[in-house]
């Protein structure tokens, strides 16, 4: 009867640590190729973790432009991310978004000031840009509750 029949038969160690660097290069070649294909999409198609990464990039090369301390940085990415929470940040009109060099180019709406303190004040600006329709009013139209052609006549009493 053979002794060694059921025991498992251990590698060497260097053939194991082989086999493991060499899954873990290929997985993570397939993860960067995966994330390259995942930026080249429309805005509006990445994932929720990957716009962060693109909104980080912006806050980054928007710090230097404006000449922002570490703490702005920190903040200013605190209010996009809770912006893209908000859903503010979700349509191709706000978010400017070039796919082939993979990066925000302008986000729609955005004000970045400097206080008189120094500090920094960012927002959404609330002005509605007024859209051309395409349906025409009607100049002799009246609207309902236009009361622009009813004329009131005040009569004042005449004093004696």
């Amino acid at each position: 009867m053979d002794v060694n029949r059921h025991r498992t038969h251990k590698r060497p160690l260097n053939d194991v640590a082989d086999q493991n660097t060499e899954k873990d290069d290929s997985f993570k070649t397939l993860l960067e190729d995966s994330a390259r294909v995942a930026y080249s999409r429309p805005w509006h198609r990445i994932e929720r973790g990957l716009r962060l990464n693109r909104l980080r990039l912006f806050v980054e090369e928007n710090a230097e432009e404006h000449v922002m301390s570490k703490d702005d940085k920190e903040k200013f990415f605190l209010f996009l991310q809770k912006s893209l929470d908000k859903k503010l940040l979700n349509t191709l009109k706000v978010v400017n978004y070039d796919q082939d060099t993979q990066r925000i180019t302008k986000i729609n709406g955005l004000e970045i000031k400097r206080n008189s303190d120094g500090g920094f004040v960012w927002g959404f600006s609330t002005k509605k840009v007024k859209t051309v329709g395409t349906r025409k009013k009607k100049l002799d139209e009246k609207l309902p509750g236009d009361k622009s052609h009813i004329e009131s006549k005040i009569e004042t009493p005449i004093a004696q």
